[in-house]
């Protein structure tokens, strides 16, 4: 049984070639899993990343609704002011209106009254003078009688 340096050769490089397929192999595990490690890394990174993102666009998107909110509320506090200052405006303009007409028909019913006494006192004035002129004329009557 003799092994020839053929053999040996051979079964020599065949070993060689197992040992160099055998690092090749270990060698690309650990490539693939050196690839893995990173492809998590990387999905790991995208989806904290993800995370953040979607965190800051709920924080911006709260503060947005917060400023939202807060500008309604001032935009009906300023109409309800300004609805508010209408009527109150409204209310003292009716006031003064009112107080004008009751001063109208004060100062009206005044000067009513005094030309209604003016008209009286014209009248019974006139009366007298009525009265007056025909004693006058009686006493001239009278008197014309007398001298004729």
């Amino acid at each position: 049984m003799g092994v020839t340096l053929e053999e040996t050769d051979e079964l020599l490089v065949a070993q060689t070639e197992i040992r160099h397929l055998k690092n090749t192999i270990q060698a690309l595990r650990d490539e693939m899993e050196r690839v893995r490690f990173e492809k998590d890394e990387a999905v790991s990174a995208a989806v904290s990343e993800a995370n953040q993102e979607i965190q800051q666009l709920r924080a911006t998107a709260g503060a947005l609704r917060d400023e939202l909110e807060s500008l309604r509320f001032d935009k009906d506090e300023a109409v309800h002011g300004a609805i508010k200052d209408g009527k109150d405006e409204s209310g003292q303009l009716h006031k003064t209106i009112q107080a004008i007409r009751d001063e109208t028909d004060a100062v009206k019913f005044k000067y009513e009254d005094q030309i209604e006494q003016l008209t009286r006192e014209a009248r019974d004035e006139a009366k007298q003078l009525h009265t007056t002129i025909q004693a006058l004329r009686d006493e001239l009557e009278v008197l014309k009688k007398q001298n004729a």
